[in-house]
């Protein structure tokens, strides 16, 4: 019997009570969708990819996968998906709820964005030690060679990374790698250590792969202060004299000014790739 408003509980769904006065978080109404359809229920899709701490994702009403039969009534809190196959294991204990592993849940809404929404997506749970290009593969290998929506998606989207892809680390370098992307300039590396074995020099945002050309994104927040700038100063004079050449972008550049930045960017990896050919 569900407790009543005078034992001090408060009825949420025939099967499932909530504590009177206790905090309303998205956590706990999830959870209460996956009691009132039963133990095999798991947070899914875009509710599981809100509570792995993605940003600016819908994450109700609550998406849930049903692996064993649960119970007969139709749920009102939850969208309910029956999936026929699933990779092993495919769920996990997040505070106590249960929930998708974020490999599958990659899968699950491969099939509803476009592939650009799906990158960024990849790379969200990559910058969250979720999982890697990698890992995903392996979790999902028993899945990735069947014809079923998002799978052809996803395999595309791990199939076009470089062996030695790494996310952007920030969103002011995502926002800079899909200005590059947009005006045709070839992909970065991105986060690499430069230096030698006498020297080492730093870790870079962006370094060009056919040029020895630097970019750094300085936001306001970790480039502003004076020991920022002195830091930044004493690293770009080192990458100098090792043979790069380096460019800064600012905040207002990246986000105001897209063009003026790739067009900034296109004209110095042309003068490189020029004394290049000189040299040749």
């Amino acid at each position: 019997m569900v407790p009543t408003h005078g034992d001090g509980w408060e009825c949420i769904t025939r099967r499932v009570a909530r504590r009177a006065g206790a905090p309303r978080t998205l956590q706990q109404r999830v959870l209460a969708a996956a009691f009132d359809v039963g133990p095999s229920a798991y947070v899914s899709h875009w509710s599981a990819a809100a509570l792995w701490g993605i940003p600016n994702v819908g994450a109700e009403p609550t998406d849930l996968i049903v692996v064993r039969q649960g119970s007969q009534t139709p749920p009102s809190l939850a969208r309910i998906h029956r999936p026929r196959h699933l990779p092993d294991p495919f769920g996990a204990s997040l505070d106590g709820i249960p929930v998708v592993r974020p490999a599958l849940v990659l899968l699950q809404l491969a099939a509803q964005v476009t592939p650009a929404r799906l990158a960024r997506l990849l790379d969200q749970f990559w910058t969250r030690h979720l999982v890697s290009g990698p890992s995903v593969r392996r979790e999902l290998s028993p899945l990735m060679h069947r014809g079923r929506a998002g799978t052809l998606n996803l395999r595309n989207l791990l199939d076009s990374l470089p062996l030695d892809y790494v996310p952007p680390a920030s969103g002011l370098e995502g926002r800079f790698a899909a200005i590059l992307e947009r005006a045709d300039v070839p992909a970065m590396r991105r986060q690499v250590d430069l230096g030698d074995e006498g020297a080492w020099s730093g870790r870079v945002d962006f370094v060009d792969r056919h040029v020895p050309l630097v970019i750094e994104v300085d936001s306001e927040r970790y480039h502003t202060a004076l020991t920022d700038e002195a830091a930044d100063r004493v690293r770009q004079d080192s990458l100098e004299r090792a043979g790069f050449v380096v460019r800064r972008f600012d905040e207002t550049d990246i986000w105001r000014r897209p063009e003026w930045t790739a067009s900034e960017v296109k004209q110095e990896r042309a003068k490189l790739l020029r004394q290049r050919r000189r040299a040749a």
